[in-house]
């Protein structure tokens, strides 16, 4: 994906937990539906507890392969 701005990938309290894994490709929250999607952000949690519930939400709306990789990390995070 070339590189433009997009909206809400640089949250603070966002922590990347792979390197090797990646969301599959989408559009919300970073970008209106048109064009190509997001397809380079990182597999991830959030600090910020009412983030991850919308996150989790959204990751098994999506049908993520890491969904399960990445409830169980969140499981083990110390704050």
């Amino acid at each position: 994906m070339k590189e433009k701005k997009l909206w809400w990938m640089n949250i603070k309290d966002k922590v990347n937990i792979s390197d090797k894994r990646f969301c599959p490709p989408h559009y919300w929250p970073h970008k209106l539906p048109f064009g190509e999607k997001v397809t380079c952000e990182k597999c991830h949690v959030h600090k910020a507890k009412w983030r991850m519930s919308h996150h989790t939400f959204f990751c098994k709306f999506l049908g993520c392969p890491n969904y399960k990789f990445m409830v169980n990390k969140e499981k083990t995070r110390k704050y």
